[in-house]
């Protein structure tokens, strides 16, 4: 139902309001072209001023994702005043909503869509309210800025005039009109780079990814969490490899696309003054399969075997994607996609958690892109097709899919080492050979040591004690070793099947006689992956004989597993009154019927009680 006149209902006060509405249906070009308004305004005063002036912009939009849409409005002398700009999230529709500056739901940067009532508008309607002749043609500028994808249209526009307009409210949030509401990543300074840090998210590869046989598609998104916007634009310099050629040309003469030159646009916070600098920032092409232009080798992906080193860029890669270019572009936010967000101590973090969340003015998918901190970009599997292609005689087993934004560094930000990502997957319609499961479990007596491998059919096993005594070689999954005394050994291990080798790593700390009562019971404890699906394995290391308890929890604190039992009990095969050493259980959310949520792991150890929040996804 459209709205017409009925929104004089938000304004009582106001006794000799007037307005002036468009109820024609307007379609929202899926070319790219903005699509104007009009509303010819008559019979005002020859001047608005601070007693009589322009109140309040309404309208109804239907829309998909209205964080596709620039919306603006235009006076009759053609200055303009941006309303929203790619705001709202991944939700739908303006309806019913006013511009206003006694806005009742807040500033429509940090609005979720749809949209319901009264917001702030990105710029206030007072520019408007300072010598302007009201009367004449207003119009409403929309622009869709993904084009050819969504489909949508204007159903109603109104604005209204009236006595005593409301001041400016004060924005407290971070922009560029008001760097004072902008942190700097100390927290105290008021001098410094308002950086952007990109990150890859677990939670989008896990949630959509597909194995097929000789290949893997998968989701990717990038989030933005840093301290300003990754904001980027094309120049007026462009190259058919390392020939100029006109910008306006978009094909070389061999076919491939015309590449133009990128700047990310750097801001810089000094007290009250926010200044920018630009940086030289790789290349971008028109993509003519998704109609709108991309920026080069945004990023990576490839498949990996893991190995002890903790840095999953360094494994040996299996299979490999060429290095993807996206349209950088709000997608969604960290609040709208929970768990996409993550800081480098792994902690999820929502929208609030971004101390300048929302600061940016530039995203789309033209010349002019941007991810705003506290947003994410998002390629779904089609958007991301062929993925990765694996090599003829890939094995079923146990990877990792690692995917790296920025692959080629082009862009500068506040943190580059957590640019990467690596989510395990199980391949199983590769050939029917599979690799060994990695890992091992032990337990101490003293200075000896007793090991089992998790491969459990392995047609060899060599373990590497690394304190002096050389290897081990065995056919079984068990191996004992005593170690020539107190100190902290890492014990490599390599399994071979006909796939090739499986290594784990693992340390082993023998303490001198004595010394481990005094200790703590518990030194490690992990739980991997995190967030899950279904299944997570949770291990944890006793530095002495203990009675174990691990439980698992809900949200609101109640209790709905048993994992490892009081003594005298067992679950899982692990028994609770445990010797010094390693031990891993899985869990299985799924075969428990566990919804979707929040869940904390408990552990207890003799006076030792530890937490860990596990998130479970559909």
């Amino acid at each position: 139902m459209k709205i017409l006149f009925t929104f004089f209902l938000m304004l009582p006060s106001l006794l000799f309001a007037q307005t002036f509405t468009n109820d024609t249906i307007y379609a929202i070009p899926v070319n790219g072209d903005t699509l104007s308004i009009p509303i010819n305004v008559s019979g005002l005063v020859n001047a608005t001023s601070s007693s009589f002036g322009l109140l309040t912009v309404c309208l109804d939009i239907r829309f998909t994702n209205v964080q596709d849409l620039r919306v603006m409005l235009r006076a009759p002398n053609d200055s303009i005043i941006m309303l929203a700009d790619e705001k709202g999230g991944s939700g739908g529709g303006y309806y019913g909503t006013c511009f206003e500056e006694n806005a009742s739901n807040g500033w429509i940067y940090y609005g979720t869509a749809p949209f319901i009532g009264s917001y702030y508008p990105e710029q206030s309607l007072n520019k408007f309210n300072s010598g302007l002749n009201p009367n004449g043609v207003w119009s409403l500028a929309v622009k869709d800025l993904f084009i050819f994808s969504d489909t949508g249209s204007v159903d109603y526009f109104s604005i209204t005039f009236g006595s005593n307009p409301p001041p400016d409210p004060t924005f407290t949030g971070c922009s560029y009109s008001n760097p004072v509401g902008c942190k700097c990543p100390d927290g105290v300074s008021t001098d410094c780079d308002l950086l952007p840090d990109l990150t890859a998210s677990a939670l989008a590869i896990m949630m959509d990814h597909q194995e097929l046989p000789g290949q893997v598609i998968f989701s990717n998104a990038t989030p933005n969490i840093g301290w300003g916007p990754l904001e980027i634009h094309g120049i007026d310099s462009c190259f058919c490899g390392l020939t100029p050629v006109s910008c306006l040309d978009t094909l070389c003469t061999d076919s491939t696309p015309v590449k133009q030159l990128v700047i990310q646009r750097i801001y810089h916070r000094s007290g009250n003054t926010m200044t920018y600098y630009d940086h030289p920032a790789g290349k971008m092409f028109y993509d003519f399969d998704h109609h709108h232009t991309h920026v080069d080798d945004w990023s990576s992906y490839t498949l990996r075997r893991s190995t002890p080193n903790r840095d999953a860029t360094t494994w040996p890669i299996i299979g490999s994607a060429t290095k993807e270019s996206f349209c950088l572009i709000n997608d969604g936010d960290c609040n709208s996609y929970f768990g996409a967000c993550i800081d480098t101590g792994g902690h999820i973090l929502q929208d609030k958690d971004i101390p300048n969340y929302g600061f940016g003015s530039v995203s789309g998918c033209g010349t002019n892109q941007g991810i705003y901190p506290g947003n994410l970009d998002i390629y779904n599997t089609s958007e991301n097709a062929p993925g990765i292609i694996l090599p003829a005689g890939t094995c079923n087993g146990d990877y990792y899919i690692v995917s790296i934004t920025d692959p080629e560094n082009h862009f500068l930000e506040q943190d580059k080492s957590n640019n990467w990502v690596a989510v395990p997957i199980t391949l199983t319609k590769q050939t029917a050979h599979n690799f060994e499961a990695g890992g091992f479990t032990y337990s101490m007596s003293g200075d000896t040591v007793s090991f089992i491998a998790n491969a459990a059919t392995a047609d060899s096993s060599v373990w590497m004690w690394n304190d002096g005594s050389g290897s081990s070689t065995t056919s079984s999954p068990s191996a004992s070793h005593t170690f020539p005394g107190p100190g902290s050994y890492i014990v490599w291990l390599y399994v071979w099947n006909k796939c090739g080798p499986t290594v784990s790593a693992d340390t082993v700390q023998i303490l001198p006689v004595g010394l481990n009562e005094a200790l703590e019971s518990v030194v490690s404890f992990n739980i991997q992956p995190n967030p899950a699906k279904d299944k997570v394995m949770i291990s944890y290391t006793l530095i002495n004989a203990n009675d174990v308890s691990l439980e698992v929890f809900d949200a609101v604190g109640h209790k709905v597993k048993n994992m490892v039992h009081p003594v005298g009990y067992s679950s899982n095969g692990v028994n609770s009154n445990q010797l010094p050493g390693k031990y891993q259980v899985q869990f299985d959310a799924k075969a428990d019927h566990l919804p979707q949520g929040i869940y904390i792991i408990k552990l207890l150890s003799g006076n030792k009680t530890l937490n860990k929040r596990l998130v479970l996804l559909q």
